[in-house]
């Protein structure tokens, strides 16, 4: 009876409507708590109906001086986010007369003057006798969406704790384990996971929680197959196909313990979350829909974006930011696509200073005017070159390396199986911060290979492997003093390989070997220190010098494991930012 009662209104009041329609009302709603209706209700039931229903002309960018105000986003075939669901929301609130169906544009348009609607130009779209057009008169009714939170039961005493796991272990599981235990799984570990962008329910992180209690003996962690599993084998673990994924001593050594000796966690937050953007050593794009907006900064269309949006400052300026986790270290290559502006861009990691990002000449622009740009650092003409975890300063073609705040290395990625490797480094005074100069070679990646050099402030020279990151010398001898002259000159370290066996020299002089079993073939090579040092020259050496390091700069970081907030600062003038991408440096 309600439905049809209203056909016959709305048959009384086409004139009228089609009036309202050149003037859409104003919802005055400034966010769900404040709205006429109910914006679940709507996010749940009528929005896929607009977007399946209307999108191919209302959210079509080329038709937009056509259709009005009545504009959704986003795009057709471009992944909807929260941001333009809230969007929607408003806009569609202006074709709605709350609680009288007969008077509102959104249904009068859609169901056309055969029904008792108003002319439309995509015809008519809905019919009076189905799912879509009741759930469209209950939403402007004010029915509201359902709400049943979950609650999670409460853990015992000393049991492992749920909300333990929520805030400390999940986000590592999801981070890390999901490439292997996502869905499919392994085994029993089978890890419920979301698309970026979704939202992840209460229940689904508890569903992750009961299948790790699977494999669990609480309060005794060395016997429960979640802790040992990923745990590295020195360190009491088993064997896993995934490798070693916790350490002794780490973070996520000392939360696995907590959480199996029953800790417990923070109160749950009262809504869901999203799944946020993860890092692993296949890349990722992050759009600027994806960001969180802050100050005078707004997204809006631009022809030539990857996803047709870019996040433009205002008068004011403002930043945008996301969150995102790092579950491979290395080092990455990470840029920017934004189309420039007068002002240069600033971005970085919280809690690090910002770096700025060049203006690129207008000859390395895209059709559309976009560029990508990033943080400087190295780069071998332009392949990666640095796995930087320390400061990076080049000046007048030599590479000032400062590893007191943590190991500072870069690798040179060679395709010549060169003979051996040599570098010109000089340590800075002891009191100065001088610690250690080292020359790397036969690396594998950024942790594991081996090494010659100077340690003690220069006085001994040795020799060994980088195991994770770990030195272990394996020989060593008094270092040589500097010829007569070269007092405050670059040292020259330098490995030649004669078969399995290395050869570490000092000014030309040998003083160390190492047989290493016939394993020198990787061929890349670098420098690394724990203090202050200058790097002057780095080279491959065959026969002769076959390849030869060029200092450069290019847009090269190393990134932890870790949960980071990228943030990307746009000044008045600064353009228009349309991505952040990274992508692997080896």
């Amino acid at each position: 009876m309600r439905r049809t009662s209203a056909i016959a209104a709305a048959l009384a009041i086409t004139l009228a409507a089609a009036a309202l329609f050149s003037q859409p009302r104003p919802s005055g709603a400034a966010d769900e708590d404040e709205a006429p209706l109910d914006y679940r209700f709507y996010k749940t039931r009528v929005a896929p109906l607009l977007h399946e229903q209307c999108g191919e002309c209302h959210a079509n960018p080329r038709k937009r001086s056509k259709v009005g105000k009545f504009f959704l986003s986003p795009a057709p075939g471009r992944r909807m986010r929260e941001r333009f669901q809230e969007r929607n929301f408003k806009n569609v609130l202006r074709f709605v007369e709350p609680g009288d169906p007969s008077a509102s544009l959104l249904l009068l348009k859609a169901i056309g003057p055969r029904n008792g609607g108003v002319t439309h130009e995509g015809g008519d779209i809905l019919g009076t006798n189905t799912p879509a057009y009741g759930a469209i008169i209950d939403w402007i009714n004010g029915q509201k969406q359902a709400v049943e939170a979950f609650k999670p039961p409460t853990a015992e005493t000393g049991a492992p704790d749920f909300l333990f796991f929520y805030k400390r272990i999940e986000p590592v599981l999801l981070a890390v384990c999901a490439e292997c235990h996502a869905g499919r799984g392994k085994g029993r570990f089978k890890l419920v996971t979301h698309e970026r962008g979704e939202e992840f329910p209460l229940e689904d992180h508890y569903a992750n929680f009961e299948t790790i209690m699977r494999l669990v003996k609480p309060g005794q962690p060395l016997k429960s197959r979640f802790f040992t599993k990923p745990l590295a084998l020195d360190a009491g673990g088993i064997k896993h196909k995934g490798g070693d994924r916790i350490a002794k001593d780490s973070v996520n050594y000392e939360n696995w313990m907590l959480f199996i000796q029953g800790e417990s966690g923070p109160p749950l937050p009262t809504e869901g979350e999203k799944n946020i953007p993860v890092l692993t050593n296949e890349g990722l794009t992050i759009q600027a829909e994806d960001f969180e907006f802050e100050g005078g900064v707004e997204d809006a269309e631009s022809k030539g974006a990857e996803e047709y949006y870019v996040a433009v400052a205002g008068e004011t300026g403002g930043r945008i930011h996301v969150d995102m986790r790092v579950a491979d270290a290395g080092a990455y290559r990470v840029e920017v696509r934004f189309k420039p502006g007068t002002a240069p861009l600033h971005m970085g990691f919280e809690g690090a200073e910002p770096w700025t990002l060049p203006i690129p000449p207008a000859d390395e622009r895209e059709e559309h005017g976009f560029a990508r740009a990033g943080p400087l650092t190295l780069l071998d003409h332009a392949d990666p070159l640095i796995d930087s975890r320390g400061g990076l300063d080049l000046q007048a073609g030599v590479l000032h390396m400062d590893g007191r705040r943590g190991e500072a290395a870069w690798l040179s990625p060679s395709d010549v199986r060169n003979a051996g490797a040599l570098a010109r480094i000089r340590l800075a005074d002891e009191e100065e911060g001088g610690d250690d100069g080292l020359l790397l070679f036969d690396m594998e990646d950024g942790w594991n290979g081996k090494f010659a050099g100077l340690t003690d402030g220069g006085r001994r020279f040795v020799m060994g492997v980088l195991e994770n990151g770990r030195m272990r010398v394996l020989k060593s001898a008094k270092a040589t003093e500097p010829r007569r002259g070269t007092e405050g000159d670059p040292r020259e370290v330098k490995v030649e390989y004669f078969g399995g066996v290395a050869v570490g020299s000092l000014d030309g002089k040998p003083l160390v070997f190492l047989n290493l079993s016939g394993k020198l073939e990787e061929g890349r090579f670098g420098v690394m220190t724990h203090g202050l040092a200058e790097i002057h020259h780095v080279a491959a050496v065959e026969e002769y010098e076959v390849y030869e390091v060029e200092l450069q700069t290019g847009p090269v970081i190393h990134l932890p494991t870790a949960l980071l907030r990228l943030f990307v600062e746009i000044p008045p003038g600064g353009g228009e930012v349309d991505s952040v991408r990274f992508t692997p440096s080896e």
